[in-house]
């Protein structure tokens, strides 16, 4: 009698609010709704379900981060090398900020506070380290300028 009683309630419940929500701009001479039949929860058939909707068992499961057992040996941002590289001055002057696109493509940013003077197009060797300052000198990867030698 207890298990009527709670189906009793959550009908009149769904009915209620579904009919609150439907009647906030109705008229009085709108037709009354009629109400529908209760279909219990057994009597639904799968087979209604949406081909779109059903996920399919193919799909890998997302990737998660997870934790090292012990912190990297080496580092794993990778800073480009320290040394020399050869190349053209795609941004010449005498500073602070110079443009160099090396022989293997690399194009380069670089700073220098020496006033080192380059000419545009000329083809230079160039003693790089990673700059410790972020400042922007143009398109490519900020390099600091150590020396700079003419080429030919």
């Amino acid at each position: 009698m207890r298990t009527h009683h709670r189906i009793g309630i959550a009908v009149a419940a769904g009915a209620l609010a579904a009919g609150c929500g439907a009647s906030t701009g109705s008229s009085a001479s709108a037709p009354p709704l009629s109400p529908s039949p209760a279909v219990a929860p057994s009597s639904v058939a799968p087979s209604s379900v949406a081909p779109s909707s059903v996920a399919p068992s193919s799909v890998a499961p997302l990737p998660t981060i997870t934790k090292t057992a012990k912190p990297p040996k080496e580092p794993t941002d990778t800073l480009p090398e320290n040394g020399w590289v050869t190349g053209m001055v795609t941004k010449g002057g005498t500073g602070p900020c110079y443009g160099l696109s090396t022989d293997e493509g690399t194009v380069y940013a670089l700073y220098s506070s020496e006033g080192i003077k380059l000419e545009d197009g000329a083809r230079v060797k160039v003693k790089l380290e990673p700059s410790l300052l972020k400042i922007y000198c143009g398109p490519g990867e900020l390099m600091t300028m150590l020396e700079a030698k003419p080429i030919g």
